[in-house]
């Protein structure tokens, strides 16, 4: 069974390993790790407060940066380690999450423009394509996606 929780200190050192192995894909693709990523100091940049630590029966499968803040939520970044992907687990962490913020009505996501695998599974989590950005500091093209609760 999957499970939530606040992200806690002791988390942090397995669940930037597991970032490290999720997005080592995109690493080698843009030469550069999402920003959450701080390799320098082996840690994530947004303070814990906004980390969630996902679980499949106790074991850490994965993280999420979640700000939630009056009827506004943005899902800064979702990973899971890659032995977990394409099981489910995502959008069933997907959902949890939205579950546990249910007083935001609305939802927003970045992914880069060509991670194609990715805008199916968040279009087939209702979110819908409503702008593209650039990074400033890495030049990737991000798509930027809105889901409405309504």
């Amino acid at each position: 069974m999957l499970s939530i929780r606040n992200m806690r200190k002791d988390d942090v050192e397995t669940l930037y390993n597991i970032a490290l192995r999720s997005f080592q894909r995109d690493y080698e693709k843009y030469g550069v790790y999402p920003p959450l990523i701080n390799q320098k100091r082996k840690r994530f940049l947004p303070p814990l407060i906004f980390g969630k630590t996902i679980l499949s029966e106790d074991v850490i499968i994965g993280g999420a940066f979640v700000i939630g803040f009056l009827k506004k939520g943005e899902l800064g970044a979702i990973f899971l380690d890659t032995c977990w992907q394409g099981k489910g687990y995502g959008r069933q962490a997907i959902q949890k999450i939205e579950k546990m913020y249910s007083k935001v009505k609305i939802w927003k996501l970045e992914t880069p423009a060509e991670s194609y695998g990715l805008h199916c599974f968040y279009e087939s989590l209702g979110y819908i394509k409503i702008g593209e950005k650039e990074d400033a500091g890495s030049g990737v093209r991000c798509f930027v996606y809105e889901k409405k609760i309504v």
